[in-house]
Order: C-alpha cells, then sequence, then structure tokens
C-alpha cells in the first residue's frame, strides 16, 4: 500500500516539477521577447532622433548657404545702387557746364551715363528680385526639400544649391556681368568729367584719365581675372557646399 502511495506521490512530483520547468521555462522566453522589444524601441527611437538631428542640422547647413548667398546679393544690390546715384549726380552737372563745352564730347558723356545708369538699375532690380526669390524658398520650400531627401542625399544633395543652379544662376550671372560693365562705365565716366571740368588744365585731365584707365585695367586684368571662378556657373548642384559634421 505505502508503495502505490510513493508512486502516486512521486508522480505527482514529477508532474509539478514539469509543469513549474515549463512555466520558468515561459517566464524567461517572455522575459526575453520583453527585452528584445524594449531593445528593439530603444533603437527605433534612437535611430529616429538621429534622423531628426540629421534633418535638423541639414537645414541648418542649408539656411547658411541662403544667408551667404543674400548677403552677396545685397552687397551687389547696395553697391549698384551706389553707383547709379553718382551716375544720376554725374548728369545733373551737365546744367554747369560752360556753353564752349564741345558737343560731341557732351553726347559721349550723357551716352557712358546713361549706359552706367542702366546697367546698374539692371543689376539693382536683379539683385532685388532674387532677394525676393530666396525669402520665398526659404520660407516656402526647403523644410519640404529636405523633408522629402532620403538617409544617403542627406550627405550629397543639397537642395538649395539644386534649386540656384537651376532657376537663379544664370541672372546672377548676369547681375554680375551688368555690375563690371557699370563699374567700368563709371572709371570712364569720371575721365569723361575731368575733360569737362578741367578744360582750362590739360594737364589735369590727363592725369585723371591716365588714373581711370590704370584702375579699368586693373580691374580686368588684376581683379575680375583672379576671383573669376567665383562667379562661373556650377556644373552641378549635387553636392554640399557645406558638410554635415
Amino acid at each position: 500500500m505505502s508503495a502505490v502511495v510513493d508512486a502516486v506521490f512521486g508522480s505527482y512530483d514529477v508532474k509539478n516539477s514539469k509543469q513549474w520547468r515549463d512555466e520558468d521555462l515561459l517566464h524567461r522566453e517572455q522575459q526575453q521577447q520583453w527585452r528584445e522589444d524594449a531593445f528593439r524601441r530603444d533603437s527605433e527611437w534612437r535611430r529616429a532622433d538621429l534622423q531628426r538631428e540629421r534633418r535638423v542640422t541639414k537645414l541648418e547647413s542649408e539656411k547658411r548657404l541662403i544667408d551667404a548667398r543674400h548677403q552677396q546679393l545685397q552687397t551687389v544690390s547696395q553697391l549698384s545702387s551706389m553707383l547709379a546715384f553718382f551716375a544720376i549726380m554725374f548728369v545733373q552737372e551737365i546744367k554747369s557746364l560752360q556753353s564752349d563745352t564741345s558737343q560731341a564730347l557732351l553726347v559721349v558723356y550723357g551716352t557712358v551715363g546713361c549706359l552706367e545708369f542702366l546697367c546698374m538699375l539692371l543689376c539693382t532690380l536683379t539683385c532685388m528680385l532674387l532677394l525676393l526669390a530666396l525669402t520665398r524658398f526659404v520660407t516656402h520650400t526647403l523644410d519640404g526639400e529636405v523633408r522629402r531627401l532620403s538617409d544617403l542625399e542627406l550627405d550629397s544633395v543639397s537642395p538649395f544649391s539644386d534649386w540656384w543652379v537651376g532657376k537663379c544662376e544664370q541672372e546672377w550671372l548676369l547681375a554680375y556681368q551688368l555690375f563690371r560693365a557699370g563699374a567700368a562705365f563709371f572709371l570712364v565716366e569720371i575721365a569723361l568729367v575731368s575733360w569737362i571740368v578741367f578744360v582750362r588744365s590739360t594737364v589735369a585731365a590727363v592725369i585723371i584719365s591716365v588714373l581711370c584707365a590704370g584702375g579699368l585695367l586693373y580691374i580686368n586684368l588684376r581683379i575680375a581675372s583672379r576671383w573669376r571662378y567665383l562667379v562661373k556657373p556650377s556644373k552641378s548642384g549635387r553636392r554640399m557646399s557645406v558638410p554635415l559634421p
């Protein structure tokens, strides 16, 4: 009888032990699954945070490019406006000229002054429109363009550079050429003014004309040729001008 009881209790103990082991294994598997799920969630959150930080950094990098271009356009616009004002002042000086001034010289003087004013006015208007385009791009388009970039494109593609090359590059080069032409006309106009104002002093007129000619040659042969690469048309905008950290 005792053997039967021992066998019954023994089988019961074995059954309970097996059930406890199964429950313990199941609990451990659940804990492992919980840890894996928690690790996966942390990894996804970390990856999302890194992507968000990269996009914020990318957006700041693009805004730095836009600020630099904005400053460039603003400087050229201000200088061209100032030279256009000087052109108007030079034209107004005709009122005080003497009656014996050469008519041919006056015609050349007025033509050069008008050309200078037109070049500087067109340059100013072009830069103003480019500034308006920059403002519209940064307020309406830039955020969406950065969001649409893939992870690989964040390091190699510049939405602003693409937009600038496609929409504004030719207009900027035109404004630069107009500014150069206006600056050249400005020096020529000063040389002509010297022959009108210093009509009784040929030496003074010659000295001023030589200085203006030297300045014109220096601008074209030294300054413009040395820094010509800064205004060359961009071959492609699919690159980063300001690298991400």
